[in-house]
């Protein structure tokens, strides 16, 4: 008999030991791996949207850097410049003998148009072949430029630009970013 209950003690403990996860052991492993995963997605997220961030400011900052040096290799070398307000352009930049361009904004872009006088004068600015200076990711707005005279009051030693650049939507809360740029440019 003591055998007998022996045997059954021994059973009844490798029956108790082989039974597997218990309902506790298993809610805990369930928040857990939803714990990590919740952590996982969390950080994939934030580096998504680090990445729109990032993306948004180097388009922004490389068209910035491209306009600035595209305008500023062309006024760098004018001679003249005059207020054709209320004309769309505002301002003509004469490169002597004959070339004037203008910059303006047209829809979302920043336009550089280049006209050249062909002997019997200079032809209308908006017959010359339109030069987008943004890519069509980023918008400008609020162009604004002022000729600029020295101390001694000598008219257009240069000129001052300013203008925003703008990326993605306003309600896009990563990928969208405005900036405003303002430069003086000296002319020879």
């Amino acid at each position: 008999m003591i055998i007998l209950n022996k045997i059954k003690n021994q059973i009844s403990e490798l029956r108790s030991k082989e039974r597997g996860f218990t309902f506790i052991e298993t809610i805990t492993y369930l928040f857990i791996m939803s714990m990590l995963l919740l952590i996982i997605s969390s950080m994939l997220m934030s580096i998504f949207n680090a990445r729109k961030q990032l993306q948004a400011s180097h388009a922004v900052q490389h068209n910035a850097r491209f306009v600035i040096n595209f305008l500023s290799n062309r006024i760098h070398n004018v001679d003249l410049i005059t207020d054709v307000s209320p004309a769309s352009e505002a301002w003509h930049f004469y490169q002597m003998p004959d070339i004037r361009f203008s910059i303006d904004v047209e829809g979302d872009d920043l336009i550089y148009r280049q006209v050249q006088d062909i002997g019997s004068g200079f032809p209308d600015q908006s017959t010359a072949n339109p030069l987008a200076l943004n890519s069509n990711k980023v918008v400008v707005s609020n162009l604004n430029i002022y000729s600029i005279s020295d101390a001694h009051g000598n008219l257009n030693k240069g000129i001052k630009i300013d203008f925003v650049l703008t990326v993605g939507a306003p309600g896009n809360n990563y990928g969208y970013l405005q900036k405003s740029f303002s430069t003086f440019l000296s002319i020879r």
